[in-house]
């Protein structure tokens, strides 16, 4: 075992595949759908609820992806897309003037360049 980092790789894809599975999971109830619908259009996201749905798609297919190891490096890319542009969206830390809001979604940022990490080393064992 030692020196053979295989299990490794399974169990980052499937904590991976978990951390966006049941996010999405939340974001697609009732209440997560019509509060990130609402959200988005007051950010003044075009088309809101069809960007809320092909964002939603875009996390699903690519934890499938990874799960099912067809593709997985596309799976992983859009991950990162996924990830960057809900990021962009939803974490403008900058426009808050309330402080704890401010630091609650530079947070959010900063844990999500994290992930972005993650999945870039992801993206290179998948290759």
């Amino acid at each position: 075992m030692y020196g053979d980092a295989s299990w490794l790789d399974t169990a980052g894809r499937l904590v991976i595949v978990f951390f966006f599975t049941t996010a999405g999971l939340l974001n697609v109830t009732p209440a997560g759908v019509k509060d990130h619908v609402g959200r988005m259009k007051q950010l003044n996201v075009p088309f809101a609820a069809a960007a809320f749905w092909f964002g939603t798609a875009l996390e699903f297919a690519g934890c499938a992806m990874l799960l099912f190891n067809w593709q997985p490096a596309l799976g992983v890319i859009l991950l990162m897309v996924f990830t960057v542009a809900s990021t962009a969206i939803f974490h403008r830390f900058y426009n808050y003037d309330d402080p704890f809001k401010k630091k609650i979604s530079r947070i959010a940022v900063l844990a999500n360049t994290g992930v972005l990490g993650g999945l870039m080393l992801l993206l290179q064992n998948v290759r």
